[in-house]
């Protein structure tokens, strides 16, 4: 446990000290800042209180994390292997499993901090709201949209740290896991809504990544998908794993 906590730290400095992670927070936070000025007016224009929670972790937020989990995964092994001290690292006693679970939980707790500013739009909505609307913005939904983001997160970022252990290119890494997000969930999002087999359309709304998301900020969660995104997140961690062991080998 020491060691995954000593990676753990050192995986925080770096993504916190990395250039590229204050880009990736500045881009984020103004589209997030975008998306709920767009809230406000919708809300002005008498939009539903309902529709209001899906924006918040909906519309084009959704399609940015195709590119911001890519940029934050793809220095992970990348830049290790690049460098050359990935191989001194799996000359010490710790494992690939422990090295491989502390950048995913550092890439993981930098992802949650892209998402801060909603905890405060949710306070700001909150005072903003007139005394007679109640429960409003409604904090299930709220919690369940966080969960909502924790999982999808939790899954690309598994998908983008298997893609940056088999290069040392940074750049390859972060356009191939651009390439498998954007064929997973544009496939899931197609067949979701565009299918005319009902039974491609029933499958396509059980894997979209984006029929998930709008249905966690409405509050719904479904065991189904929970144990669907923790079982592929643990399967593409589970590939890193392996990956990086073959390398020791």
């Amino acid at each position: 446990m020491s060691i995954f906590l000593s990676l753990f730290k050192k995986e925080l400095r770096t993504c916190f000290l990395s250039p590229i992670a204050y880009v990736v927070l500045f881009f984020f936070w103004v589209l997030t800042g975008l998306n709920f000025w767009w809230l406000l007016v919708q809300l002005a224009d008498g939009e539903s209180l309902t529709m209001a929670t899906q924006q918040m972790f909906g519309g084009l937020i959704c399609f940015s994390l195709l590119v911001i989990v890519p940029l934050i995964t793809m220095r992970l092994f990348a830049e290790e292997r690049k460098l050359g001290t990935l191989e001194s690292l799996l000359t010490t006693p710790l494992t690939a499993t422990e090295l491989v679970l502390a950048k995913f939980a550092g890439a993981l707790v930098f992802y949650l901090v892209l998402w801060l500013p909603v905890v405060a739009y949710t306070i700001i909505q909150q005072n903003l709201a007139p005394v007679e609307v109640h429960q409003f913005p409604d904090f299930g939904a709220i919690r369940a949209g966080v969960l909502g983001i924790m999982l999808v997160g939790g899954l690309y970022i598994s998908i983008g740290l298997l893609m940056s252990s088999l290069t040392s290119n940074q750049i390859v890494a972060a356009i191939s896991g651009f390439a498998v997000l954007c064929i997973l969930f544009f496939a899931g999002l197609f067949m979701a809504y565009m299918a005319s087999n009902p039974a491609a359309r029933f499958f396509g709304q059980y894997v979209s990544t984006y029929a998930h998301l709008l249905d966690y900020s409405r509050g719904i969660v479904d065991s189904r998908s929970v144990v669907i995104y923790i079982s592929y997140t643990v399967w593409f961690l589970f590939a890193s794993v392996k990956v990086i062991e073959s390398k020791r080998a």
